[in-house]
């Protein structure tokens, strides 16, 4: 017997006890990011998809349920713009075919949720709507900072309204690449009409020996509703930058595009303070989300990095059918100070396409 969960996720009763859910999507684009001009990559049109499976099972203290979300990511062809300069930004636009997002079991005993393996950080919420399996047009904060997935040991706690979520991960999205743990904590109250959390990530950094970088957060999240209209917003006070003095020429895996990944003083993170605020309307077929941003920084003497960033972002949706949606996306940042050879860059980026969700 099938049972509608969801407009994107089916129910398949295996039994009395167990229950299996699929659904997936099918998302093509066209999207050009002219903040990358230089790199040949610019204009693209792709496709992309996720498919989701959750097996649950009911024991007789709880429910145990196994979850798994896979990206389907299509690569960019090998012709591509390539020199000295450019060369050290390779890796950014290597693209992984097939991309583990959640795998992970977990144990629900009441108010307890006890999960291992890789899930959704556990710090901070949005509630703001995505289009692209690598978030493209994300607030600031979402893309340089927070990371969306963590590997690891996460515990929650919901006693009614209260939210209290731990944590204890690699601190990287994937498999670790040293014997450091990062350690994630927030409480909340979350409501259905309204939240509002504390969070935290402390780890001394992420990567190995002399690579090693800082990735520490601290951060409130908000969100009201009222009938047709959320107004959600998140603000951080970031740590980030090289542990270690470091050939910054020698960085073999993705750079960042605002030199996050830069060094300031030996074992000194650099320390900046960034949010946003996003309004969200839907009605009928028809969603709408309006976000703007700012991020400051220290400044530490490189002309690259100092400038602040701001960015604001427009999305809209509207569903053709219940499954069917036509999406577009425009995003706007400051105009900041760039190397010689990415002159040409320009700081605006939009996305259009439609996505197929079953």
């Amino acid at each position: 017997m099938i049972v509608s969960k969801s407009a994107f996720a089916e129910q398949y009763k295996i039994n009395d006890s167990t229950n299996l859910y699929f659904g997936g999507l099918v998302r093509s684009y066209y999207s050009n990011d002219q903040r990358i001009e230089w790199s040949g990559l610019e204009a693209t049109f792709g496709a992309e998809g996720v498919i989701n499976s959750t097996i649950e099972k009911y024991i007789s203290i709880g429910k145990v349920t196994v979850e798994g979300e896979f990206y389907l990511n299509q690569p960019f062809g090998r012709n591509i713009l390539s020199d000295e300069l450019r060369d050290k930004y390779k890796t950014n636009f290597e693209i992984e075919t097939l991309e583990i997002s959640k795998l992970n079991i977990q144990f629900e005993l009441k108010d307890f949720v006890i999960k291992l393996g890789k899930d959704e950080t556990p710090f901070g919420r949005t509630y703001f709507q995505t289009f692209s399996n690598f978030y493209f047009g994300a607030p600031f904060i979402r893309t340089e900072a927070i990371l969306w997935r963590e590997t690891g040991l996460f515990i929650n706690y919901k006693p009614g309204l209260l939210s209290l979520n731990l944590a204890v991960v690699n601190g990287e999205e994937n498999k670790d690449t040293n014997s450091s743990k990062a350690a994630i904590a927030r409480i909340g109250i979350d409501g259905k009409n309204y939240v509002f959390g504390v969070s935290g990530k402390y780890q001394d950094g992420i990567g190995s020996g002399r690579q090693k970088t800082f990735k520490n957060h601290f951060g409130i999240d908000f969100m009201a509703r009222y009938l047709n209209l959320t107004l959600s917003g998140e603000v951080i006070y970031d740590k980030y930058g090289l542990y270690r003095d470091y050939n910054e020429d020698e960085i073999f895996w993705e750079r960042s595009l605002y030199y996050r990944d830069t060094f300031y003083k030996d074992e000194t993170p650099i320390t900046g303070v960034g949010g946003y605020l996003n309004v969200g309307y839907k009605y009928a077929k028809l969603s709408l989300d309006i976000n703007y941003g700012l991020y400051d920084h220290k400044k530490i003497g490189n002309p690259y990095h100092d400038d602040p960033n701001s960015r604001g972002i427009l999305k809209i949706a509207y569903n053709l059918t219940t499954e069917l949606q036509v999406f577009g996306m425009g995003l706007l940042e400051n105009k900041r100070k760039t190397e010689p050879w990415k002159s040409d860059a320009k700081p605006f980026a939009f996305e259009v396409g439609l996505q197929y969700k079953f």
